[in-house]
């Protein structure tokens, strides 16, 4: 391939390019960044999942924004806004008791686990059947 870097066609990796400085203005917003740029919003995916250059500037972007975002969110708590500092303390002083639900884990924040034992062939496929997401009723007699 003569216009190729890499195996990649030298279109291609102009679109990567026009694609990378779309991201960046559009603060990661891949909506955004396709209609600025006049390249398809699954087009872009697509470079997203193909470009490891257009997958980090993607990723960049966003952080930016969170890192952004974060900042206002200081602000406004440092300005005595109540929702701001609800919010913060909900999210991120969970362990001082900043909670509105209980959080159920088993040790050491492990998935819980469960054991099930049947006593009899009955209660054992009925177990069964309702682990793997079956009826539980395989059929029902009338007399």
């Amino acid at each position: 391939m003569a216009n190729s870097v890499n195996g990649v066609s030298k279109k291609r990796e102009h679109t990567a390019e026009r694609i990378i400085q779309a991201i960046r203005k559009s603060q990661g917003l891949l909506t955004l960044a396709s209609k600025s740029s006049g390249i398809g919003y699954r087009t872009i995916v697509q470079y997203v999942a193909d470009f490891p250059s257009v997958k980090e500037a993607a990723i960049e972007a966003k952080e930016h924004m969170i890192d952004f975002a974060e900042s206002k969110l200081y602000q406004n708590i440092q300005s005595g806004d109540n929702t701001a500092i609800i919010f913060y303390l909900k999210t991120q002083a969970k362990h001082r008791g900043y909670i509105e639900r209980a959080e159920v884990s088993g040790i050491g924040g492990e998935p819980i686990r469960y054991e099930i034992t049947a006593k009899d062939s009955e209660t054992r496929q009925l177990t069964a059947r309702i682990i793997k997401g079956g009826p539980l009723v395989s059929h029902i007699g009338l007399s």
